[in-house]
């Protein structure tokens, strides 16, 4: 048996393990009395949350190694080890939603599959942290405003009210105030460009419609998610 073929180094057997350790812990927990079950409620619905993400993650991994996107020895790399770590730790301790998981998902399957990057490339393990730090919310914005940014017609605007009512409705959040908040973090976060003038009412939409090109390269290396999986 050659060293990718044994389990503690085959990412497939790392998220079932994990499962295994969950599994067990959520056995331990049922089987205490009801005090201690009574304040492990929300543990517990948090596990069965990460059971189903790390079920996830773990299928769509299989699914690619056994059709050949992901190469056997791309589990050596430290890329992927760091970009494992990351995403495991985030399960662990983050709290993770549906938007968030994906996201940090795409951006592991991406990497592993080698289309956007190569595998010494340190912008996978960059991209996650960055994914990582974001909320649901400044996701959707995000994706809100790369969906406009690529699209063959970019609204001609100068103010950043008219920018906010953009996003709010591409996004579906609705209400400015909502987007507003959520642009506050994204452009301390350097994906989004600040707004411009005294008064903080004009912006530069061009050349992605305020996204920095960090945000712009991020956005396009989730995508290059999307483009890997209909070609799997």
């Amino acid at each position: 048996m050659n060293k990718i073929d044994k389990w503690h180094k085959d990412t497939g057997e790392v998220i079932k393990r994990t499962l295994t350790s969950l599994a067990e812990g959520i056995t331990g927990i049922a089987a205490s009395d009801r005090k201690d079950l009574s304040l492990s409620v929300g543990y517990i619905f948090q596990s069965f949350r990460k059971d189903q993400f790390l079920s996830q993650l773990g299928n769509e991994w299989d699914s690619y190694r056994k059709k050949g996107r992901i190469k056997d020895d791309y589990i050596d790399t430290e890329q992927h080890r760091s970009c494992l770590q990351e995403l495991l730790d985030f399960l662990d301790n983050d709290s993770p939603d549906e938007i968030r998981f994906e996201v940090m998902k795409k951006v592991f399957i991406a990497a592993a599959t080698e289309t956007a990057s190569d595998r010494n490339s340190l912008l996978p393990y960059q991209f996650l942290r960055l994914c990582r730090g974001m909320s649901s919310g400044e996701i959707v914005v995000l994706h809100a405003t790369y969906e406009i940014a690529k699209s063959d017609q970019i609204p001609e605007i100068t103010g950043a009210n008219q920018w906010l009512d953009i996003i709010a409705k591409k996004s579906g959040l609705e209400h400015t105030s909502l987007v507003e908040i959520y642009e506050e973090d994204l452009i301390k976060k350097y994906l989004l460009s600040r707004r411009i003038h005294s008064d903080r009412s004009g912006i530069a939409a061009k050349p992605h419609f305020r996204l920095t090109s960090l945000g712009f390269d991020l956005c396009n290396y989730i995508a290059s998610y999307d483009s890997a999986s209909k070609d799997a």
